[in-house]
């Protein structure tokens, strides 16, 4: 089973599409499911679950959190979290909450939580397959998992729809939100898909400038 882990939706500052259109193009790219991880809400999240079973689709809650240092995604909870804890805090009140912690992209500049993050706090797993990542990110972040014998997952991390199943988390024997997130914590995951290419990068690093100068230079 092949879902997307990282998919955000209008509901972000930066995303454009609606949930039901994610879904339908998760289905025709090839996926089972997805996450939809908005910056610190939940609406696109919550509106997916409750379609979900209409669209043939297994959606797993999320929320991709702004800590005081970086972003972190959190798996399987309700509640928001609130924006500006410490890293350590963030995942506290995410396992609090019955959810799993994942560091995001952990090697992308301004957003990730950075390497030595990821290796000394208490991650349940990392992100080493994020499509809009560069390939060397991705490849650090692969060397923290490896160290830390953490799990891992992989998303599309996409912005607009056509980038929705580009990376991809796989898993065996799951059929419901539980199962994933036991799957994740237990390390019984693997990943697919493509990093970002030199072209996508460039796109990438103008479109986050204007949406940074949008936002008066905050993190998202």
């Amino acid at each position: 089973m092949k879902l997307d882990l990282h998919v955000h939706s209008r509901f972000s500052r930066d995303g454009s599409a609606e949930p039901r259109d994610i879904l339908r193009q998760c289905m025709k790219v090839g996926m089972d499911g997805c996450a939809i991880t908005d910056h610190n809400v939940m609406d696109g999240s919550m509106q997916a679950c409750s379609i979900a079973a209409s669209e043939g689709m297994i959606v797993l809650r999320a929320v991709e959190v702004s800590s005081s240092e970086g972003h972190i995604l959190a798996y399987g909870i309700d509640e928001i979290i609130p924006r500006g804890l410490s890293v350590a805090e963030t995942i506290e009140r995410i396992h609090s909450l019955g959810g799993a912690a994942v560091a995001a992209h952990p090697h992308r500049f301004p957003s990730g939580i950075g390497l030595g993050n990821a290796r000394s706090q208490r991650f349940d797993a990392v992100e080493v397959l994020n499509g809009g990542s560069a390939s060397r990110s991705n490849r650090l972040a692969g060397e923290v998992a490896f160290e830390r014998k953490l799990p891992v997952t992989g998303g599309s991390d996409a912005h607009k729809i056509e980038r929705v199943g580009r990376a991809f988390t796989e898993f065996e024997g799951v059929t419901n939100e539980d199962d994933l997130v036991d799957a994740i914590l237990r390390g019984r995951t693997s990943v697919g898909g493509l990093s970002r290419s030199f072209s996508d990068g460039m796109r990438y690093s103008y479109e986050i400038l204007i949406e940074w100068a949008k936002g008066g230079f905050k993190r998202l």
